[in-house]
């Protein structure tokens, strides 16, 4: 793998990124290949791709059907310091500061009230949004923010009772977790 890992057609390259598993030199050497391909196939496949890597990989692809939610979800992927993205000016490291386990309720917050809507969608199904903010994402402009703000369980009992009752947000609200298990058995016998 080490000899083919360097070998000068791309194609084999591809081929080596593509296992499983690699030893840490030969992922870290593939993880600054110049061909991006090598680069996209080793987050997708290799368990042992370097955080830097998925990082890099993550700032411009957007994932693929057949590696969902790669290279976010790959297990090297790094979370910690990630908050440093909160004022990144490229809306897609921005997404990424919530994933900090270190991100207080504050940056939540803030990010509910970017200027980017896939931002926004982000912050409103944090957690540690604070409900006064979940109600005001209810009226952002973007549906896809409205939707997910539907089915966060900081909605107090009357608002998601509304947004039960409302054709319009009925199907969000049915998926918010703090729906009560007597409500949804009978939303299902309905």
């Amino acid at each position: 793998m080490r000899q083919l890992a360097v070998h000068p057609n791309r194609w084999i390259r591809r081929s080596v990124a593509r296992a499983p598993r690699l030893p840490a030199d030969v992922a870290a050497r593939l993880g600054r290949d110049e061909d991006r391909v090598v680069r996209l196939f080793l987050t997708e496949s290799c368990a042992d791709a370097p955080a830097e890597t998925l990082l890099d990989v993550w700032s411009w692809w957007p994932g693929s059907f057949s590696f969902p939610g790669r290279p976010r979800n790959h297990p090297n992927f790094p979370r910690d310091g990630l908050r440093r993205h909160a004022h990144d000016p490229r809306p897609r490291f921005r997404l990424l500061a919530l994933d900090d386990p270190a991100a207080p309720t504050a940056l939540a917050v803030l990010l509910a009230a970017d200027p980017d809507p896939a931002v926004r969608a982000r912050a409103a199904e944090d957690p540690r949004l604070p409900s006064a903010t979940v109600l005001a994402l209810l009226d952002d402009p973007d549906l896809t923010v409205r939707q997910v703000a539907a089915r966060h369980p900081a909605l107090p009992a009357a608002t998601l009772a509304a947004l039960l009752r409302d054709p319009a947000t009925a199907e969000d609200a049915a998926r918010n977790p703090a729906v009560p298990l007597l409500v949804a058995l009978r939303m299902a016998a309905c």
